[in-house]
C-alpha cells in the first residue's frame, strides 16, 4: 500500500456513509539508520552543534534524507515518498523504526511547525500522532498547503547522545 492508495481509501471510506466528523489516521513508518547517523555526525560528514549538555544536534538536509531514513506504509513494506497528503481534520501517525540498531535507544522528542498546524494528539516513546488543522485561509492560497514540520528524535549510540531533526513534508488538503 502506498500513500496515494491510503488517500484513495480515505476518500472511499468517507463517501461510503462514514459518519460526519469521522476522520482517518494515516500511519507512516519512519525507518532511521541510527548507526550511520551516529557515525556521520561523529566524523563531521553531517554538520552538528553541541547543546552544552553533551548532546550533538544535527539537522538532516533534504538532499541527504535518503542516506539516513526512509518511509513505509507498513513495518516491512516498500518505500513511500513524501510529500504525505492528508485531509484537513485527519490524523497522521509517525512510528519510528530502527534499521539495524537493536542496541540503540531512541525516543520521539517533538515537532516544530511553521505556517499550518499539525496538532499533537498523542505521543509515545516511538510514535506520535498529529491532527491536521489548516490555519485560517488567506486570499490567494492554494487548496493544498505544505506544513513546514521539523521532527526531532533523541537517541544514544555507543554512550554518545544525539538529536536529529528533519522535515517529512506533510501537505494538508483543504476541504
Amino acid at each position: 500500500m502506498n500513500i496515494a492508495q491510503t488517500a484513495s481509501e480515505t476518500t472511499e471510506v468517507k463517501s461510503q456513509g462514514a459518519p460526519e466528523g469521522t476522520f482517518l489516521t494515516t500511519t507512516i513508518y519512519v525507518n532511521l539508520d541510527f548507526p550511520k547517523l551516529a557515525n556521520d555526525i561523529k566524523d563531521g560528514t553531517l554538520a552538528h552543534q553541541f547543546n552544552g549538555k553533551g548532546r550533538r544536534i544535527a539537522i538532516i538536509p533534504e538532499d541527504k534524507e535518503k542516506d539516513y531514513l526512509s518511509y513505509t506504509a507498513e513495518p516491512a513494506s516498500s518505500p513511500i515518498f513524501p510529500p504525505f497528503e492528508i485531509n484537513n481534520g485527519d490524523n497522521i501517525e509517525f512510528i519510528l523504526q530502527a534499521g539495524g540498531a537493536e542496541k540503540t535507544r531512541f525516543k520521539w522528542k517533538g515537532i516544530i511547525q511553521n505556517n499550518y498546524d499539525l496538532q499533537l494528539v498523542s505521543t509515545e516513546k516511538r510514535s506520535a500522532t498529529y491532527k491536521a488543522v489548516v490555519a485560517k485561509a488567506t486570499p490567494g492560497t492554494s487548496k493544498t498547503d505544505e506544513d513546514d514540520v521539523i521532527i526531532n528524535v533523541n537517541f544514544k549510540s555507543g554512550g554518545d547522545k544525539f538529536t536529529v531533526a528533519w522535515d517529512p513534508k506533510v501537505k494538508i488538503k483543504r476541504t
